[in-house]
């Protein structure tokens, strides 16, 4: 069906300096489509565990490139660097998908310079991080933006009146998830009846895991525990509100109900004994969390902020708090111990439906060709 696709040749340029949801995004996607095109990613040379997530997921190291995206600590060094680097590479490349605003910055112009084409994959409301004129450079300098919420979506009006350029497609869906889930994920409590709710993310301010952690210390259920599945990014801001979650944690006693995994390559490990997983992100654009976790039949209770509420119907497909209201997020934890059969049945059908491969990866597919045309 997509043989000519084998013609279309394009290269992904993510130098983020961590692995987060764009990172794992990405792989889903070359995981569906990387038989059906020509492609390389250049990545940051330092980042081992990207590399290594990569390759687990069979992407063929002779695809992957490196590149030294802050050499001598200069971000802007490196912007440089990349300019260069993606100026020789455009030669050989129909079309750029950049996955991050800096590498839009500086990998997007030299491929416009030899009237290639530009994606950028859109994957947070630019009110939420404001890059400023940037924004209005990346939009202009883009020959798609993809958003990856009708949320996303909505945000660049604050560049443009006209929002033609921007494409909303969903990140692909891992169907790993759905087939782990049929029969070997009951997700009961275990003997001495104890209850899990996870948080699974970056630790970092906008992922909110604070807020989650403030309502549980109302809990005085010492049958619920509570675990944390991710690591802070690289940033010392990151670093920085990682320390202050810990800290809350000490200084009200929850050290044996709170749980720390660190850095999880494959979350399913973690989500054996999980009977709740809380989402409780300001402006989420569309968490993988959310879909991934609803496939594994696990219910969700999240955030009524940005895509979230694209993905959740409140008592139907998963549960919604009001965002920043801890007493109500500290009630609705209570839910943990409810029968969710119904919600998990409900949400398991809607992700299937509305993350069916026809309107993932084989829409980028689509995308592709129309670029090229």
């Amino acid at each position: 069906m997509h043989n000519n696709m084998k013609k279309k040749k394009i290269l992904y340029v993510d130098t983020c300096h961590d692995v987060a949801g764009g990172q794992r995004s990405l792989i889903a996607l070359l995981e569906k489509i990387g038989d059906e095109i020509e492609f390389a990613i250049l990545i940051d040379r330092d980042n081992r565990q990207y590399r290594n997530e990569l390759l687990k997921s069979g992407i063929n190291e002779a695809k992957i490139c490196y590149i030294d995206s802050k050499p001598m600590s200069s971000r802007i060094l490196g912007g440089v660097s990349l300019i260069f680097k993606t100026f020789i590479k455009s030669k050989n490349y129909s079309i750029v998908h950049c996955n991050t605003f800096y590498d839009g910055l500086f990998a997007m112009p030299s491929f416009r310079i030899r009237g290639k084409k530009t994606v950028f994959r859109a994957r947070c409301g630019i009110e939420l991080s404001d890059h400023g004129f940037v924004d209005n450079i990346i939009y202009n300098l883009s020959s798609v933006v993809l958003a990856n919420s009708e949320y996303v979506k909505s945000t660049f009006v604050r560049v443009s009146n006209s929002l033609s350029k921007v494409k909303v497609i969903y990140n692909p869906l891992d169907l790993k998830f759905l087939r782990e889930s049929e029969g070997e994920c009951s997700n009961k409590t275990d003997g001495d009846n104890n209850y899990v709710i996870a948080v699974i993310g970056a630790i970092t301010e906008v992922k909110n895991q604070m807020e989650v952690l403030k309502a549980f210390a109302l809990m005085s259920d010492n049958s619920v525990k509570l675990r944390f599945i991710g690591e802070p990014r690289s940033s010392e801001k990151d670093k920085d509100y990682y320390k202050e979650v810990q800290r809350y944690t000490q200084k009200h006693n929850l050290q044996d109900r709170v749980e720390f995994t660190g850095f999880i390559s494959d979350v399913r490990d973690q989500l054996q004994d999980v009977n709740l997983v809380c989402v409780p992100s300001d402006r989420e654009p569309l968490g993988r969390v959310i879909f991934e976790t609803q496939l594994y039949e696990i219910p969700i209770l999240a955030s009524n902020s940005g895509g979230n509420v694209e993905l959740i119907e409140d008592n139907h497909t998963g549960y919604l708090y009001e965002l920043g209201n801890i007493e109500q997020l500290s009630e609705k934890l209570q839910l943990v111990k409810n029968d969710h059969a119904r919600v998990i049945a409900s949400a398991r059908s809607f992700i299937i439906s509305r993350f069916s491969p026809e309107q993932t990866y084989l829409a980028e597919l689509n995308l592709y060709s129309d670029l090229i045309k």
